[in-house]
């Protein structure tokens, strides 16, 4: 399990790849982005020139990678909530979507010794390797040896 500690300023992780296809990108638009380019090929063609993807269902394909790759298996205890985001590019049916997490900053919790909080800037490209999509989020980890010191207590004799 990951935890504060091991998360240095600098580290870069792969979140792995993800391919859209236009039912992918008229599914997430039906139930929670009901704009015409996202749902129909013909509305797109005039600003687009054809179907794109929602910038928001970007994001939640971006933010699945990030909690399935790093997020899952660490001691996460939430976030403060996005400082930053982007959607830099349309994404169209056939993309393939590669996330990647930079850790950018990392500092122990001012007021709670056994937290520390971790900014990350998670980044994707297409299958070109062209940005897609950018954000910029803190989370908030239980430290490792907090961790140590709350099984050790709960394990000792009473």
């Amino acid at each position: 399990m990951r935890h504060f500690e091991h998360f240095p300023v600098g580290s870069v992780y792969e979140l792995g790849a993800t391919r859209l296809t236009s039912e992918d990108i008229i599914g997430y638009a039906r139930v929670y982005d009901p704009m015409p380019f996202h749902l129909d090929p013909e509305a797109a063609r005039s600003p687009f020139g054809g179907l794109v993807a929602s910038g928001w269902h970007t994001g939640a394909v971006v933010m699945g990678q990030f909690v399935r790759a790093l997020l899952a298996d660490s001691a996460c205890q939430g976030s403060y909530g996005m400082d930053e985001v982007r959607f830099l590019k349309p994404v169209r049916p056939g993309d393939e979507l590669r996330g990647r997490a930079t850790v950018e900053e990392a500092a122990p919790h001012p007021r709670r010794p056994h937290e520390g909080t971790v900014r990350f800037l998670v980044e994707a490209v297409d299958q070109d390797g062209q940005p897609v999509y950018r954000m910029r989020t803190r989370l908030l980890f239980a430290r490792a040896a907090a961790g140590t010191a709350r099984r050790e207590a709960a394990a000792a004799p009473h």
